[in-house]
């Protein structure tokens, strides 16, 4: 990823929290002249020093090939967005941009080929989304009828990604002046899409 120093976002927790609150990610896996992308939720755990990616795939889809051959891949995580319009800032002279934050992280696929772990993982992903449902009762596989989830999972592969390379971007007009941030804060909170106002907040901050 293209990140030039104003931009890179060094924190490491600071990466990690956008890729948790952006969960539906990017899954780009590639070998010699095959690359398959596929858009999934992953999950991000901590395990000692390094970090983990986890999700899974229909055994249906081309990128099993990949997954299993441990080929290299990246997960793209996208954080809040917006157009900047230049009439926004105090400064003249100005051209349109895109304010972003991105993290990509990278390393080699590992199938998780075993059932239980496959249903560990299925089962630790919907706990991480059931959570913010409260107050109602979280899903688990065990209302499902005795029996189902043992025969879907089949049509199932679990896979890691233990992260080798961490790479942050957040453009965030952090190369202009005080007063040009403020003017397309300004700007984008008076458009008010979730979008604008998320962007706005970074910028802000």
């Amino acid at each position: 990823m293209y990140i030039p120093p104003a931009f890179r976002l060094a924190d490491r927790n600071a990466a990690v929290a956008i890729m948790r609150d952006n969960a539906f990610a990017v899954l780009v896996a590639h070998r010699e002249d095959m690359v398959e992308i596929s858009h999934l939720p992953l999950m991000v755990e901590e395990r000692g020093e390094g970090l983990v990616i986890r999700g899974h795939v229909a055994r249906a889809n081309p990128i099993v090939a990949l997954i299993e051959a441990g080929a290299p891949a990246t997960a793209v995580f996208t954080g809040p967005h917006a157009y900047i319009s230049p009439d926004w800032y105090a400064s003249e002279d100005q051209v349109p941009t895109w304010n972003y934050v991105a993290v990509h992280a990278s390393g080699r696929l590992v199938a998780v080929a075993g059932p239980e772990d496959t249903t560990g993982t299925l089962a630790d992903l919907s706990a991480e989304h059931e959570v913010l449902l409260a107050p109602k009762t979280p899903w688990t596989h065990e209302k499902m009828r005795d029996g189902l989830m043992g025969r879907m999972i089949k049509g199932v592969l679990a896979f890691e990604l233990p992260v080798e390379r961490l790479e942050g971007k957040a453009k965030l007009s952090q190369n202009k002046k005080p007063e040009d941030i403020a003017g397309a804060v300004e700007g984008l909170r008076g458009r008010g899409g979730a979008g604008d106002l998320a962007t706005a907040d970074l910028m802000a901050r």
